[in-house]
């Protein structure tokens, strides 16, 4: 008796990785049948009774249970048998990279692997069974009469672990010949590519046992690549030698972008953080493979030993060093194939120009290359990352004696970014309230809430960043603010809040102040008065009531809390009626992007009243807003980019 000198189920267990699966084990058996130099391979896929019923009773889609792999390879000749039973065989590791484990994918899904091999040389038929007591010396020889070279590999018995009834668990791949013929057309792509090209056309069929329905890989479905090679530097004195093979053509189909090892693509680049993509009317392949990438592939060939990023000098390559020098790579290649490249670009850095402003200064140089064909959140993601650590570094160094060119420059482009995110907030808060302005009661919630929120129990407190930017530039820095209870003490004091109102005339008040309250010295204040957004049908002079009334309110908040001055805004329906009205009673109309802004200063109170409407203010705050945007777009890096690019167009253009 003579056994695998290793305890197979442990090989299984520990070393075949749970992302196993069916297609991993028609990924190997095919692989295999190519490496012994097989020219057709035909895939036998069999679905039995006992697919999981949906509760309605109906049967669900149908699943492979069996698979049977012929080809007309080498066999199982003395030299191959000999391999086949010893564990890591260096064996055609040298030709094809094989880690001597991927039989043993196999008894992952299932319990039973059996091989019968007709062998020309020889005239002989050999039959044995690989399982978890495989016996080397188990094997079956006879004499046949053998024209051709014939070897089936008969896969059985799948494990719980992939199918269980009674636990509603069911892995099996479905079956759809078409789906599964994708799926290995892109995993072996490489190895029918470099036969391809040594004129060794290899044909792959997929049977459903069922049905008869059967499809094709032929050598028409792998591309005529083009090959770009390119060296890395591992250290100072190593360089490392890559290879990018790639096509691409106009047609549907996507981008198929694969990191590869041993000739087989191991996982796509998006799962490394490269998303990138094609317009929709082009497709194509992009192939990266090395010796690097083989050395360090796992041995389900699904991941690699690489890690995201260098973690020390003397580390080797991490994904972000070879993502980094490949999009470099890349973007040639898709300029040559793609006569839209540079105009996809600029559209691109336009939008992450609107979008996000102040992380322009922090995108990767690799990625603006490309920028039109990268995913823009992962730019975005990347780019906050490098802002976030700019700053964190800058607070580490506060407080030296001394700071060096580099580290001034620095804090000033920190300093201008965080004002440029600032200004991009303003944005957003702006865009939110424009989509708002036909939901009436939901806008004046809002705009309620964005100067303060309702409910607040203690009599002044802290509001930190305010949003009085809405109403005037000015009144940033009034921080402190009357609480709703502080407000209604000092009404009902003078009888203004007696509980006559109805619901939509009770004062909806938010009082601001230019420091501490407590401190009565130069104290100025904001005081902010919203009428129901739909007073469209109250008469102008019911709403001029609203003015009278906000004066009431005006000399009861001067009284109570000593306010030196005060800046007025009542925020309601403005139409053409109570536009004339406010003018009647000396109100001066301002200048505005939409409807004026009606403006009165009471002397006596030392006071400035301004009556705005909703859509006036927002507009008139976007307009304002709009100057600082203007500048930062005019001076930032993408803008400057994206001048040069168009004024290099318009030279070759000429």
């Amino acid at each position: 008796m003579s056994q695998m000198l290793t305890n197979i189920k442990r090989v299984v267990e520990e070393e075949v990785g749970n992302r196993t699966s069916q297609m991993t084990v028609l990924f190997e058996a095919i692989t295999n049948a190519i490496h012994a130099n097989a020219k057709h391979v035909v895939c036998r896929l069999t679905s039995k009774e006992g697919s999981l019923n949906s509760e309605e009773g109906e049967v669900l889609e149908r699943k492979v249970d069996e698979m049977e792999i012929e080809d007309d390879g080498d066999g199982f000749g003395d030299a191959n048998y000999k391999s086949f039973c010893e564990y890591r065989t260096a064996y055609k590791q040298d030709e094809f990279g094989a880690k001597g484990v991927g039989r043993f994918v196999f008894l992952k899904v299932f319990t039973k692997a059996s091989y019968t091999s007709y062998l020309s040389e020889g005239q002989e038929k050999k039959a044995f069974t690989f399982s978890f007591d495989f016996d080397s010396e188990n094997v079956v020889c006879e004499d046949c009469e053998v024209s051709k070279n014939s070897t089936i590999l008969s896969l059985s018995g799948i494990r719980s672990r992939y199918f269980d009834v009674n636990k509603h668990l069911d892995r099996r791949i479905e079956m759809d010949l078409n789906a599964i013929k994708k799926k290995v057309l892109l995993h072996l792509i490489p190895t029918l590519f470099f036969y391809k090209t040594k004129g060794c056309d290899v044909v792959v069929e997929f049977v459903d046992t069922e049905t008869n329905d059967t499809v094709s890989i032929t050598s028409d479905d792998v591309p005529e690549f083009e090959e770009k090679s390119f060296e890395m530097p591992l250290d100072k004195d190593n360089q490392i030698s890559f290879t990018l093979y790639h096509k691409i053509s106009k047609g549907d189909g996507g981008l198929h972008a694969f990191y590869c090892a041993n000739r087989r693509t191991v996982c796509e680049f998006s799962e490394k953080d490269f998303k990138i993509s094609l317009p929709n009317d082009f497709s194509g392949y992009l192939l990266l493979e090395s010796n690097y990438l083989d050395e360090h592939v796992d041995n389900e060939r699904n991941d690699f030993d690489i890690f995201p990023i260098k973690t020390d000098l003397y580390s080797t390559l991490s994904w972000k060093d070879i993502n980094a020098h490949l999009k470099g790579i890349i973007s040639p290649i898709i300029a040559h194939n793609i006569p839209t490249s540079d105009e996809i670009n600029r559209t691109k850095l336009k939008d992450l120009q609107q979008e996000r402003p102040y992380l322009v200064d922090y995108i990767e140089d690799e990625d603006l290359e490309i920028v039109g064909f990268v995913d823009k959140k992962q730019i975005i993601d990347k780019a906050k990352k490098r802002f976030d650590a700019a700053k964190d570094k800058l607070i580490a160094h506060a407080g030296k004696d001394e700071y060096t060119d580099e580290e001034l420059q620095d804090a000033i482009q920190i300093a201008q970014n965080e004002l440029v995110a600032y200004i991009q907030d303003r944005v957003l808060i702006i865009e939110r309230l424009k989509t708002m302005l036909n939901d009436k009661e939901k806008s004046e919630k809002v705009i309620h809430n964005l100067f303060m929120e309702k409910y607040t129990d203690d009599d002044y407190f802290s509001v930190g960043k305010n949003n009085l930017w809405l109403l005037d530039d000015r009144f940033t820095s009034y921080s402190y603010a009357a609480s709703d209870k502080r407000i209604k003490k000092i009404l009902e004091s003078v009888n203004l809040e007696a509980g006559t109102e109805s619901d939509r005339d009770k004062p909806d008040l938010a009082l601001f102040f230019s420091h501490n309250p407590i401190n009565k010295r130069g104290l100025k204040s904001v005081l902010v008065e919203l009428k129901s957004f739909d007073d469209g049908a109250k008469s102008d002079r019911d709403k001029y009531a609203g003015v009278q009334q906000l004066i009431d309110y005006i000399v009861a908040f001067q009284g109570k809390e000593d306010i030196q001055e005060i800046w007025a805004f009542l925020v309601t329906d403005v139409d053409e009626n109570f536009g004339k009205r406010l003018v009647r009673n000396k109100y001066t109309p301002l200048f505005s992007t939409d409807r004026p802004i009606y403006h009165q200063y009471y002397d006596e109170m030392k006071t400035s009243i301004y009556v705005v409407g909703a859509e006036t203010l927002i507009l008139d705050a976007e307009a304002r807003n709009k100057v600082f945007i203007d500048i930062v777009n005019k001076h930032s890096r993408l803008n400057k980019l994206i001048s040069e690019e168009s004024e290099v167009n318009m030279g070759v253009a000429l």
